[in-house]
C-alpha cells in the first residue's frame, strides 16, 4: 500500500475538518496547529456545467473539489505553494442527485459514462472552507470525473485528463473562450474577532474540461556537458559551482552544449509499463493513445496574446514555453518532501526541439503531442521565504569561462541581451516580491523534477511510486508488497564544487540556507 507523506498533512487535516458536521450559525472554529485563537470561515455554491458524471454501482464516480489558497502559497505555475489551506470535497451523489432518472444507477458493477454528444449537465451544491487565519484567498477547484483524486498521494492529488476545473473566477466568460482566468481574492481581515468571521456567497464555476492528461514523465537521457557533471542510476549530480563554458548569443550551440539537460520522457520506461497500469499505482500508461508531452507558449505578460514580450526572465530571445520545468529542494530529512523554509528553486529552461529553433518560434500553437520534452537547468537558484517579501537568484559564476557575462551590468552597452537589474524586475513581477541577483555557489542538496502544465496540472519525480514508505520494506523492484518503479526517484543533486576554493570565496547566501 502506498503511504502518506508528511507534506500532506495540512492538506489532509484540512479535508477531515471540512467534513465535519457542525452549525452554519456558529462562527468559532478549532484552529489548524500552527494557527492559535479565532478564525474564519469561506463558503458559497459551486455551479458545474458540463458532461453528465460517470456511475457504477449505484452510486455517482467522483466529487467537486474546492480548494483554498492563501495568496503568498498560490499554487504552480503562479507561485510557490505547495498545499491548500483548506479543502471542501462534495460527493458526486450529494451534487448530482437532484438529475433523479437521468442518471443511471444500476447495480450491476458496470462504469457507465455519457457518449461524447450527449448534452451537458448543470447542478449546484454549497461548499464551506474552514479554519482559516486572516488573509486573501484565491478559491480554485475541480470536479474528479474518473474518481481517482487521492489528496493523499502526489502521484493522485491535482486533476486529470477529463475532469472539470474552475474556481471563483471573475472572468468565466472570457475563460471558456480561452483567456486566462482572474481568480477572486477574498480577504479574512486581520485581526479576527473573538466570535470569528466570515464571508459567505462566494461563486464558484466548474465548467473547463481538461483536455490533457498530468505530464507524467521520466529521465530517459542525460546530456551532460564536459565537467561539472556526474551521474548515477538514481542521481544526476552537478558540483555546486558549475560553470557554463559558452554562454553567448552569437553561439546558441555551444551555449546549449554547455549546459546540463535532461530528456524527460513521457509516461514510465516499457519494462514499468504493466507494474505502472494496475492497482495500487494505477498509472494513465499502457493503453492507446500512448502517453504524450505537450508544448505550448506561455502568455506571460496575461494580456491574452502570444508575441515577442512572453520570454524568459532572463533572455529576451527565448520564448517561454510550458511546460514549465522546475527543480525544487527537498528536505534533508525525508526524501519526497520540499524544502519550504526557504523554498529553493533551480528554474529549467524548457526547449524546444533545440535552442536555436526555441529562438525562432512564432505565436502559431505548439500543442502537437511530443515522445520527449528537452529541459535545460539553469545554474542558478532563487531562494526565497515563501512568506517574506523578498528573496535571492543565486548564480554560481558571473561569467562562463570565456569571460562572456552570464547576465551584463546596467551599464553595459549591449542592446541584444538583458542586463542584471531587467531580470530582477522580470523575477519580482513573477514571484510578486523583490529578488536581488547575488554570486555564488548554489544550495547542496537533492531537488525533485516538476513538470507544469498551464492548467496547473503537474507530475513531480521523486513521488511515491518510486519511493517506498518507512512502513514498507524496500527492495530493487517492490515496496513491500507493492512494486516499485525505478524511474519515478530519480534526482538531480547539487554536489560538493569542484574548486572549494571559489566557494570559500564566494559562500551560498544566508538567504538559501534552511531556517533553524
Amino acid at each position: 500500500m502506498l503511504g502518506p507523506t508528511p507534506r500532506t498533512g495540512l492538506f489532509l487535516l484540512g479535508a477531515l475538518l471540512a467534513a465535519l458536521p457542525g452549525c452554519e450559525a456558529v462562527d468559532v472554529f478549532i484552529p489548524l496547529p500552527d494557527h492559535s485563537g479565532p478564525a474564519g470561515v469561506l463558503d458559497g455554491t459551486v455551479t458545474y456545467a458540463g458532461p453528465r458524471p460517470c456511475t457504477k454501482d449505484g452510486r455517482v464516480v467522483g466529487a467537486a473539489v474546492v480548494l483554498g489558497f492563501d495568496t503568498r502559497l498560490l499554487p504552480p505555475p503562479e507561485g510557490l505553494g505547495t498545499s491548500a489551506a483548506s479543502i471542501d470535497v462534495i460527493p458526486g451523489d450529494e451534487l448530482f442527485g437532484g438529475l433523479g432518472a437521468a442518471l443511471d444507477l444500476t447495480s450491476d458493477g458496470v462504469l457507465r459514462c455519457p457518449e461524447p454528444d450527449d448534452p451537458p449537465v448543470t447542478v449546484s451544491a454549497t461548499w464551506r472552507l474552514s479554519p482559516l487565519p486572516a488573509g486573501t484567498y484565491q478559491i480554485r477547484g475541480f470536479y474528479d470525473h474518473d474518481g481517482d483524486f487521492d489528496p493523499t498521494f502526489s502521484i493522485a492529488n491535482l486533476p486529470s485528463q477529463g475532469d472539470v476545473a474552475g474556481g471563483a473566477i471573475e472572468n468565466a466568460t472570457e475563460v471558456l473562450g480561452g483567456a486566462a482566468p482572474r481568480y477572486r481574492e477574498i480577504t479574512l481581515a486581520a485581526p479576527i474577532p473573538a466570535t470569528g468571521a466570515r464571508v459567505s456567497g462566494i461563486a464558484v464555476t466548474l465548467g473547463l474540461p481538461l483536455p490533457l492528461e498530468r505530464p507524467i514523465f521520466h529521465v530517459a537521457e542525460v546530456l551532460a556537458p564536459a565537467s561539472g557533471v556526474r551521474q548515477s542510476s538514481s542521481e544526476v549530480v552537478m558540483a555546486s559551482d558549475f560553470q557554463l563554458e559558452t554562454f553567448t548569443l552569437v553561439d546558441p550551440v555551444g551555449t546549449e552544449a554547455s549546459l546540463l539537460r535532461l530528456r524527460l520522457a513521457a509516461g514510465v520506461p516499457g519494462r514499468e509499463v504493466a507494474s505502472a497500469a494496475k492497482p495500487p499505482i494505477s498509472l494513465p500508461v499502457g493503453g492507446e493513445p500512448a502517453p504524450t508531452l505537450t508544448y505550448a507558449r506561455q502568455d506571460v505578460n496575461r494580456d491574452g496574446a502570444i508575441d515577442a514580450d512572453d520570454h524568459v526572465p532572463d533572455s529576451a530571445l527565448i520564448p517561454a514555453l510550458f511546460p514549465i520545468s522546475v527543480f525544487a529542494k527537498l528536505d534533508d530529512d525525508d526524501p519526497l518532501v520540499r524544502q519550504a523554509a526557504p523554498a529553493v528553486l533551480l528554474q529549467g529552461l524548457t526547449i524546444y526541439d533545440d535552442l536555436a529553433t526555441t529562438a525562432t518560434l512564432g505565436a502559431e500553437p505548439l500543442d502537437e503531442p511530443r515522445e520527449s520534452v528537452l529541459v535545460g537547468v539553469r545554474p542558478a537558484a532563487l531562494c526565497m521565504h515563501p512568506t517574506e517579501p523578498k528573496g535571492v537568484l543565486v548564480i554560481s559564476h558571473a561569467t562562463d569561462t570565456e569571460g562572456n557575462a552570464i547576465l551584463p551590468e546596467p551599464d553595459d552597452e549591449n542592446a541584444d541581451a538583458w542586463d542584471v537589474r531587467d531580470v530582477e524586475e522580470a523575477l519580482t513581477r513573477q514571484f510578486g516580491r523583490a529578488i536581488e541577483v547575488v554570486y555564488g555557489c548554489l544550495p547542496e542538496g537533492r531537488y525533485a523534477l516538476n513538470l507544469i502544465y498551464g492548467t496547473g496540472q503537474a507530475w513531480t519525480v521523486p513521488n511515491e511510486a518510486g519511493v517506498c514508505a518507512p512502513s514498507e520494506s524496500a527492495s530493487t523492484n517492490a515496496c513491500g508488497a507493492r512494486p516499485r518503479l525505478a524511474s519515478q526517484d530519480m534526482v538531480l543533486r547539487i554536489g560538493p564544487p569542484d574548486d572549494p576554493a571559489y566557494c570559500a570565496q564566494h559562500p551560498t547566501p544566508e538567504a538559501c540556507t534552511p531556517s533553524p
